[in-house]
């Protein structure tokens, strides 16, 4: 396994940022239009899809235009789109690095949202669907996943039953385990089985959406890769065996590497699996798809490639087999 990195550190294994833009965008109207369409169109959904959240929608653009600095990161994405060409392998490599740190500045709004309480200042007791702290702490999960560190608590809201409608309890209860997961380290007292029955919590509860099949990947990853003794990234199952770690271990990468490489059904899903990809693989370059959006001829529309920006597709792949 590769060491532990920080979530700067997986952006900039993408290289480095580009230069700001030399224009102030507030003062260019067609391409303020532009960021709010990219937004609404592509990365509010996609975030929205992944943290299941409808903060992003219902209040992320007006953060995002009060930020100069989330503007400029905007801007200057806009101009890689642009630049870009289909047949530079290199270029579209790292337009898809550009977009990652936009999607992560994006979802990182959410943090600085205000916090929303009841009167008598406690926490509502299920959290509502456009919640900043839970969609907040869902980030800080996803990002304690993503980099190999361990929680001290979970964050997150438990699920009351009654509370809330069956699938709204499930999507919480999903999360919860998730944040419970990685307070768990493995090689303390009775930790390795309260990580193995966690994941087959989490396995119970992924619905068939996307973002809960990726996260599941990746926690399945997380878990199971120390216990594996040598394998490569290169390597394939041969079969699909529950009871062989080696097996899980590798349909799980797999999936999530095809996520980033073009099965992901959103660019924001993309770009987070290419992080994932980074936390436990050498830099590599992925290949040239349909994964990175079409920018000639760029001129405010969607990126061309852009996948529908639907919270879940019944036709994604599952990893329902892998644990």
């Amino acid at each position: 396994m590769i060491g532990k990195r920080t979530l700067n550190d997986l952006l900039a294994l993408g290289g480095a940022p580009p230069p700001p833009p030399a224009i102030d965008i507030n003062t260019q109207p067609q391409q303020l239009d532009e960021v709010k369409h990219l937004y609404y169109s592509i990365y509010a959904p996609g975030l929205e899809s992944f943290l299941e959240s409808k903060w992003f929608s219902s209040k992320g653009l007006a953060q995002l235009l009060a930020s100069r600095p989330l503007l400029d990161q905007f801007a200057s994405l806009l101009a890689q789109f642009a630049r870009t060409t289909p047949n530079d392998p290199k270029e579209i490599q790292y337009t898809t690095s550009v977009e990652a740190r936009v999607v992560w500045a994006l979802a990182s709004m959410v943090r600085t949202a205000p916090n929303e309480q009841v009167a008598n200042g406690e926490y509502k007791q299920t959290p509502g669907p456009d919640d900043p702290n839970e969609a907040a702490n869902r980030l800080t999960v996803f990002e304690t996943l993503l980099t190999g560190k361990v929680a001290t608590t979970n964050v997150l809201t438990a699920p009351v039953p009654g509370s809330a409608d069956h699938h709204r309890l499930r999507e919480l209860e999903f999360w919860y385990n998730l944040g419970n997961f990685v307070t768990l380290q493995d090689g303390e007292g009775d930790a390795a089985t309260r990580i193995d029955d966690t994941l087959s919590s989490l396995r119970n509860l992924l619905d068939g959406r996307e973002n809960r099949d990726v996260l599941y990947s990746i926690a399945v990853v997380r878990a199971i890769g120390p216990r594996v003794a040598e394998y490569n990234n290169e390597d394939t199952p041969l079969h699909l065996d529950e009871s062989d770690n080696k097996s899980k271990l590798l349909v799980a990468k797999k999936f999530v590497a095809d996520e980033a490489s073009g099965n992901g059904t959103t660019n924001v899903i993309r770009r987070l699996c290419e992080l994932a990809n980074r936390s436990w693989s050498p830099p590599t370059i992925l290949p040239a798809a349909a994964s990175t959006p079409t920018p000639a001829g760029y001129s405010g529309s969607p990126p061309a490639a852009a996948a529908s920006a639907t919270p879940s597709n019944p036709a994604t792949p599952t990893t329902q087999g892998v644990a």
